[in-house]
């Protein structure tokens, strides 16, 4: 999934397209979309409005390039996803739960922060919505893999059984955002493993100390 704006053919071009991607994206995430003007992003990289509009032709354009850029970033960071994947969704699960366990934790998807800023776009919103496919893609067939190995013993079709763990993502780190805890998360994905039938210790156990009454 790609942008409707034509990739630059130069090293130096790709430089620059992806520096602007970057600073917006970052931009984005902490302001929201509409707080963040064309003129920030130019500021923040030092590039000329001539290079936004030759590169994404407008606002909308660079906003195209940005959900792209936030769904890779999510993929990326989910390694147990993809063609090799061993169907371990117990792994992915403390996989995710390690970016968010880390001191403050981002507590959000880069991604998922979007959301609900496109309604009033159809094309920016039709293009969030692939792109959420395309992930809960990329989880159908970690689940499918799970489900051959033995490891997901839920029946079931495996691209809904993916919506369940994407619904407990989006929702878990919604709420965890909210309280400054990474709990909610570790209840929502603990939830969705049961559905799932994905048999092991509560994903929280691997925080707790043995002695901790909680």
């Amino acid at each position: 999934m790609t942008s409707q704006v034509v990739r630059p053919s130069t090293a130096r071009g790709r430089r620059t397209r992806e520096q602007m991607v970057e600073a917006a994206a970052t931009l984005m995430q902490a302001r929201g979309i509409a707080a963040t003007g064309v003129s920030d992003v130019l500021a923040s990289t030092g590039t000329g409005k001539s290079q936004l509009y030759h590169h994404f032709g407008g606002k909308q354009g660079l906003v195209l390039a940005v959900i792209d850029h936030q769904l890779a970033r999510v993929l990326a960071g989910q390694p147990r996803l993809g063609a090799g994947t061993d169907g371990d969704v117990r792994g992915w699960a403390n996989d995710l739960l390690a970016v968010h366990r880390g001191g403050e934790g981002p507590l959000s998807c880069p991604l998922g922060v979007l959301s609900s800023q496109v309604d009033d776009d159809p094309v920016l919103r039709a293009h969030q919505a692939a792109a959420f496919d395309r992930w809960r893609a990329d989880l159908a067939h970690l689940v499918g893999v799970g489900q051959e190995r033995g490891i997901v013993t839920a029946a079931g079709e495996a691209v809904e059984l993916a919506g369940v763990l994407l619904a407990a993502v989006q929702g878990g780190l919604m709420l965890a955002r909210l309280a400054r805890d990474v709990r909610p998360l570790e209840i929502a994905l603990d939830a969705a493993l049961a559905r799932l039938g994905v048999h092991g210790a509560p994903l929280r156990s691997a925080r707790v100390a043995p002695d901790d009454p909680g």
